[in-house]
Parts: structure tokens; sequence; C-alpha cells
């Protein structure tokens, strides 16, 4: 190869975002397409939902992670009420690449991730995560924060679901049946 980098940024970014899911690829077993896909469907929706003016967010470093990390603790920690053990790897990670200062932003990020009302304005990282995660959760069937099913279908097509979305009802009918009254603890207000 010459002197120049024939890899898109798309495909630098799955590289990047496999490097940083690499330690978890046992736990995932058959779930770490599905989350990887997912994970880099998010950060692409985050440029999508983002309003004009904001920097790029898939290019941010907290965005990256919280992306990364907001439903790693499914797998790490074999939990459904993941949130705090992903916030704990993100803050672990971000403490060991010099980045402790985005462990507020990026643990926000993930804390409300699932937030049914707002987390902010249109331009905080926080509502632009919620929205973008709450896009492919939702297979952009319900809000879609200006995102047209033809992109979204076209990012599904670049990273197919592979199982994904059928492992989270999996995992949530498991839930239901042993936390009833608690079957969905990563739901807030």
């Amino acid at each position: 190869m010459s002197g120049t980098d024939s890899t898109s940024p798309g495909d630098a970014r799955a590289a990047d975002i496999g490097a940083l899911l690499a330690p978890w690829t046992t736990a995932m077993g058959a779930d770490e397409t599905g989350y990887t896909h997912h994970v880099l469907r998010v950060l692409e929706l985050c440029d999508l939902v983002a309003p004009p003016g904001v920097p790029r967010p898939s290019d941010r470093t907290e965005f990256r992670v919280a992306a990364v990390f907001h439903d790693l603790g499914i797998w790490s920690a074999g939990t459904f009420d993941y949130l705090p053990p992903s916030i704990e790897l993100a803050a672990q990670h971000l403490r060991d690449t010099d980045a402790a200062e985005l462990i507020p932003t990026v643990t926000a990020m993930i804390e409300h991730h699932h937030k049914l009302r707002r987390a902010g304005a249109a331009d905080d990282p926080v509502e632009i995560f919620r929205r973008a995660d709450a896009v492919d959760v939702e297979l952009a069937l319900l809000g879609r924060f200006g995102v047209r099913r033809r992109g979204y279908r076209a990012l599904t097509r670049r990273y197919p679901d592979a199982g994904f979305h059928r492992r989270l009802v999996t995992l949530a009918g498991q839930r239901l049946r042993t936390h009833p009254t608690s079957p969905l603890p990563m739901l807030e207000w």
C-alpha cells in the first residue's frame, strides 16, 4: 500500500470500536456482532440527530466511549440491570486513558440514555445520545428525531441487526419472569 490510507471514516470507526470492545468478546459470545453493530448505528445516529453547529459526535471521545459501554454491563456483569456496571466500565476506561475529565458527561450519557423524556437541550450530549439510542432500539418506528426511515434502513444494511433486538426481547422476558415489579430497571421518566 502507498502512503495514503484507503479506509473510509466508517471503516476506521468500526476498527476503533472493535478494539474497544475486544476485551469483552468472550463475555458477549454470540451477541458480539449484534452489539457491535448497535454501537456503530448509535454513533452514526448521533451524527444524524445532532443539531446543526454541533461538532460531529461520532468523532468525539465522549460519544465513542458512551456508545461502546452504554449496554456492556449486560454481558460484563451478566445482568439486565446494566446501567451501574456499564457506567463503572466506562469510568475505568476513561481513567485508564487519561480522560477522567469526561467521566461526568459519559456517566450522564449512559445513565440517562433510556430516559423517556428529554434529558436536556437538543445540543446537549446526553440528549443527542438518548435520541440516537432510542431511534435504534425502537427501530426508527416511534420518535425518529429527524432521521428518515430510508436513512435508517441504509444504516441497518451497513450494520445489520445480527439478532440484537431479538436478544433484548429475550432478556426483557427473562427479567419480567424473575423481577415482575421491575422488568425494565434501565427506564427513567
